[in-house]
């Protein structure tokens, strides 16, 4: 026994730092009816908090925070809950591509969506914690790093990320 508590010990410690990291991963519903309600507990009895809508230009509209078997809590805006899988579909930007990853370096980072207005600004479509790895697939893009979507891509600051 003690033997295998120091061979964990020591598989734990060297284990590289980027898969102890949460992969940024977007979420959206996949109902016929265009949106799954966020409720307050892992249960149909739950209240219902928000709604998590379909994909928008190809982008999920909230955040996976824990993947359970038949529930997962996400975040959508402000809002914390729980959502049936059923009805989940989500989207990492980790693809193994062989480049370094880009990992958050400090809390709130913000994920922006393209300007559909031609406003001038980058609308904030996330906001994310320290140490997410946010992809490993992008193109630089100015002070940006440019994520691409199956219609649309997401740009994140270079000041706020390292490559790992």
């Amino acid at each position: 026994m003690k033997k295998l508590i120091t061979l964990l010990a020591i598989a734990l410690l060297s284990c590289p730092l980027w898969a102890q990291q949460q992969v940024f991963t977007v979420v959206f519903a996949t109902s016929d009816d265009g949106f799954l309600n966020v409720r307050s507990q892992p249960s149909n009895n739950g209240a219902i908090l928000a709604e998590l809508p379909m994909c928008f230009h190809g982008l999920g509209s909230g955040l996976l925070v824990e993947r359970g078997k038949n529930w997962s809590k996400v975040k959508v805006g402000d809002t914390v809950g729980w959502v049936y899988n059923k009805y989940l579909g989500t989207q990492d930007w980790v693809n193994n591509t062989g480049k370094p990853k880009l990992v958050t370096i400090k809390d709130k980072v913000k994920i922006y969506g393209e300007d559909f207005a031609d406003s001038g600004k980058l609308p904030v479509l996330f906001t994310v914690g320290k140490d997410i790895i946010i992809a490993d697939d992008y193109t630089e893009n100015g002070a940006y790093y440019q994520l691409w979507t199956a219609h649309d891509c997401l740009f994140i600051r270079k000041k706020d990320v390292k490559l790992q």
